[in-house]
């Protein structure tokens, strides 16, 4: 809420009995805000619409303005003054009629989210309390259909109970004499919350942060289809274009629109889902046979994804945008099946060439294997001819040496005899001149 003294800024606003806003605004800054549980981002807009209740707007500009603005909201806001009046309840039964055509598709979905009744300047706080806790009581209340209500009355109680999800009141207090006289000392009221009264701003920071605290905001759903940003987009302008007209569109009006948009959305999905898987599987491609199957393939898991998603509609609304993805996927794929046959062909070339390069690759391959594989051998026989002559000359040495060693060991045998000879004739010789010695006979020895 910013300082006590600071200045109320943000949409055009200003004191008195005279409207300030003119229409619907929509604030040019969108608040991105991370959910902690998921971490997905959702954008937060703020919209700000003209009084209702005036006496300038035409009714039917009134029920234009809150049709488009239930249509637009995930939260809204219905601001009023001291009390709910049943003529005010009257301008919510054209969103209602909507809410109940809608429901012809399923009765278990609401069309729209949160509702809260903002009632300024309560009068009975000695029955139901300041705030929101007692605000829902009075409000639960409120809206349950009486006996001595007459049928208009009950049904649109009926009808705003089906088709919101949420419905909730705040009870705001007078903000006090200060901030209702429009001036402070001589000068306009700038807004600054210090001025006001306390329980007024107490009762309001509670309804501020109920309303947009994280945990309290709820994203923009659609027939009970979360809407991403784009999505919203096309909504927007489809319903502001039904409104520009002198006459408010029929409630069957909206909800072929809302319906048309969603269909297209859902379509448009399928088909970029269709064409991302072909792309992505572009490389089995080999042959021209293979395009369209990855086209058959592709397509039912594109329609596959457009079953399961969740539509509005009956089974012919669900069968018309069906032929109308089934005719863009057709299209698309002759466009695409000519660039695929064509690559096919520099693909079919390709791999030719690149057989042919093999081809000659393994014969060159095989002639160098051949070579090699002669070269061995001859090296194998050169290798076994070494060996041979090696063998031989081997041989020749062995058996010099083994003659060598013969003639040696002969000679030495030869040896040994003579020397065994000698030495028997020294014995005998030396046997001789012992006996002569020993005959003491006068010897001469030549």
């Amino acid at each position: 809420m910013g300082d006590k003294d600071e200045p109320l800024a943000g949409f055009s606003w200003r004191s008195g009995a005279k409207r300030d806003t003119s229409g619907i605004r929509i604030w040019n800054d969108v608040f991105l805000h991370t959910v902690p549980s998921t971490g997905d981002k959702i954008a937060i807009i703020l919209m700000d619409t003209q009084g209702l209740f005036d006496n300038e707007t035409t009714p039917v500009n009134n029920s234009r303005i809150f049709a488009l603005g239930t249509l637009m909201s995930s939260i809204l806001v219905f601001n009023l003054s001291q009390n709910v009046q049943e003529d005010q309840l009257q301008y919510m039964q054209f969103a209602t009629e909507f809410a109940r055509f809608a429901a012809h598709d399923d009765d278990s979905e609401k069309s729209f989210q949160n509702l809260m009744f903002l009632i300024r300047d309560w009068p009975n706080p000695h029955e139901y309390s300041y705030g929101i806790e007692d605000g829902k009581k009075f409000m639960k209340t409120f809206l349950e259909p009486k006996a001595s209500q007459n049928e208009a009355l009950i049904s649109v109680r009926k009808f705003i109970k089906r088709s919101f999800e949420s419905i909730s009141c705040s009870l705001m207090p007078h903000p006090g004499s200060k901030v209702a006289s429009g001036q402070i000392k001589g000068k306009p009221y700038d807004g600054n919350w210090y001025m006001m009264e306390e329980d007024f701003r107490e009762i309001l920071k509670d309804t501020i942060e109920y309303l947009l605290i994280p945990d309290n905001i709820v994203i923009k759903k659609i027939s009970g289809i979360e809407t991403k940003g784009s999505e919203f987009y096309e909504f927007i302008v489809k319903y502001s274009k039904m409104f520009q007209s002198d006459e408010i569109p029929q409630a069957q009006s909206i909800y072929e629109a809302t319906l048309d948009s969603q269909m297209k959305i859902i379509v448009d999905k399928c088909f970029d889902y269709y064409k991302v898987q072909i792309y992505q599987n572009n490389d089995i491609i080999q042959a021209a046979k293979h395009i369209y199957v990855l086209h058959e393939k592709c397509k039912a898991m594109a329609l596959l994804k457009y079953n399961e998603a969740r539509k509005m509609g009956k089974k012919h609304y669900e069968e018309k945008y069906k032929l109308i993805l089934i005719d863009k996927i057709e299209n698309i794929y002759n466009e695409w099946r000519l660039n695929a046959e064509k690559y096919v062909e520099k693909f079919e070339a390709e791999k030719e060439k690149a057989k042919k390069a093999i081809e000659e690759k393994e014969q060159l391959y095989n002639e160098q294997l051949e070579a090699t594989k002669l070269a061995s051998e001859k090296l194998l026989d050169l290798e076994k001819k070494k060996n041979e002559i090696e063998r031989k000359l081997f041989e020749s040495e062995k058996t010099m040496f083994e003659e060598r060693l013969e003639n040696k060991a002969r000679r030495l045998k030869e040896m040994t005899e003579e020397r065994e000879n000698e030495r028997k004739a020294r014995i005998e010789l030396e046997s001789k001149i012992s006996e002569l010695e020993s005959k003491s006979s006068p010897c001469v020895i030549l």
